[in-house]
């Protein structure tokens, strides 16, 4: 099942902010790796204050349903006010994974630096949907698993 939330962004709240409410969100005491939505602040903040998360949404894949995050922006965002409807479960309590669509221009720094900072967090191009990602993700996992091959009679 889909679950939506709304989050209003810029002018109601700062980029930062924004990415704060959406930490509050989908976490709790029994959350695990918290300290990548931290590590990843700096980079969501910048693509929170931009415009783009009113049409491309981030979705959430863990734990229960999938959230999917849209953000609203202007005098719609002050309309909205700053309440978000908690949710009565805890996405990110077991595997996770936050898809983050991103603009082609920033697409190559975003997914370095959330690479090496936040690894649940998974770039894409905003003409890609999160289904098609976890699709490929899968598909690869075997690929590689095969493509090592130990000979255990050569190590004597």
């Amino acid at each position: 099942m889909k679950l939506r939330r709304d989050i209003a962004a810029v002018p109601a709240r700062s980029g930062a902010e924004t990415w704060a409410a959406v930490i509050d969100l989908i976490t709790q005491s029994d959350s695990i790796d918290t300290a990548q939505l931290t590590a990843a602040t700096t980079v969501m903040a910048s693509l929170l204050a931009e415009e783009h998360y009113a049409d491309h949404p981030l979705t959430l894949k863990g734990d229960g349903h999938r959230l999917v995050l849209y953000f609203t922006y202007g005098a719609d965002a002050v309309s909205l006010g700053l309440d978000v409807a908690a949710l009565d479960w805890n996405p990110t309590a077991k595997d996770w994974t936050l898809y983050v669509p991103c603009d082609p221009v920033d697409i190559d720094w975003v997914t370095e630096t959330l690479a090496k900072r936040a690894p649940r967090l998974v770039v894409h191009d905003f003409n890609d949907t999160p289904g098609a990602l976890a699709e490929q993700a899968s598909n690869a996992q075997p690929a590689a698993a095969s493509a090592l091959t130990i000979d255990w009679g050569a190590a004597h």
